[in-house]
């Protein structure tokens, strides 16, 4: 007897218009959340800012003139008084949350996030479809950016409010009104740089410990490589080995903060520091994208 196969019938209903990188990303998203440390960092991080943000209306409430008499304080002791003591609120919170909470997420978020893909042989499946390598890395990455971004510019913004809420005066809102602006758009940058960098390093590799490694490599050794090359050249420059600093400066920069004028700290030049986010950025976009396209059928 004679085996037929069924006969396929053309789809002839409605079809979607949405971009093939939407469904990737919200794929991406739901992956994220299901990992129990990515959602306690998260949620840690929101906590503490509604925390801050409660203690800033406390303060505002409770001694509505600390600033001027922090910024008395600081021109006795010495310091410079050219750097508003509302801006340097702002850059101290980008040490409290950047570094500890940046980090920290984007390993636990991206570690495995191409590399798993890569050793079960989904790429094939995904590029058999109308998915193409820039698609499936644009899905990827707001996935990845869009976590970083809730987990730094959130309490960011939790605190800004709290200290709008309860400014003295027009004056002082004015000072701020710039601040969640700037503080989004350099995190974004930020976290696009964080973003791609990790997936170039899963890119590389399927295994999950050395893209670990390769990354914490890159953010410890050679911040503290730098450090001691500054300290030997006594160069700047050298700074830029190390991406703490270069985050810092690039958040300082949106800021509006005034190197020249305010320099209390060695710190890579602003220029250098742009230089460096832009830079790997971008080859870390090209890594990604030549390990993505040696996977593509497409």
């Amino acid at each position: 007897m004679a085996f037929r196969a069924a006969e396929y019938e053309r789809y002839k209903g409605g079809r979607t218009n949405r971009p093939s990188w939407l469904p990737i990303a919200y794929g991406t998203i739901q992956r994220g959340w299901k990992s129990k440390w990515v959602r306690r960092v998260s949620v840690l991080s929101l906590v503490l800012g509604f925390g801050l943000m409660v203690m800033m209306y406390m303060v505002n409430q409770v001694l509505p003139e600390w600033r001027s008499i922090t910024e008395k304080a600081a021109q006795q002791a010495g310091n410079n008084p050219a750097m508003k003591i509302d801006l340097k609120i702002y850059l101290i919170l980008i040490n409290a949350f950047v570094r500890p909470i940046l980090l920290p997420l984007a390993l636990l978020f991206g570690y495995d996030l191409i590399a798993s893909d890569m050793r079960t042989n989904a790429l094939e499946a995904y590029f058999s479809r109308p998915v193409t390598p820039i698609g499936y890395l644009t899905g990827r990455t707001l996935a990845f950016v869009s976590f970083l971004m809730l987990a730094t510019f959130g309490p960011f913004f939790l605190v800004w409010l709290a200290d709008v809420a309860t400014a003295p005066n027009d004056a002082h809102f004015q000072t701020i009104a710039h601040v969640p602006f700037s503080l989004f758009f350099a995190l974004l940058l930020i976290s696009f740089m964080v973003a791609l960098m990790v997936q170039a390093i899963t890119s590389l590799t399927k295994s999950a410990i050395w893209s670990n490694l390769v990354f914490v490599v890159i953010f410890l050794f050679l911040s503290v490589m730098g450090v001691i090359l500054f300290a030997i050249t006594d160069k700047s420059e050298m700074l830029a080995f190390s991406l703490f600093n270069v985050t810092s400066v690039v958040c300082a920069t949106f800021l509006g903060y005034d190197f020249e004028a305010n320099f209390e700290y060695d710190n890579v030049p602003p220029g250098t520091a742009f230089a460096v986010v832009i830079g790997i950025s971008v080859v870390s976009f090209l890594v990604t994208m030549r390990g993505l396209r040696k996977r593509s059928l497409v």
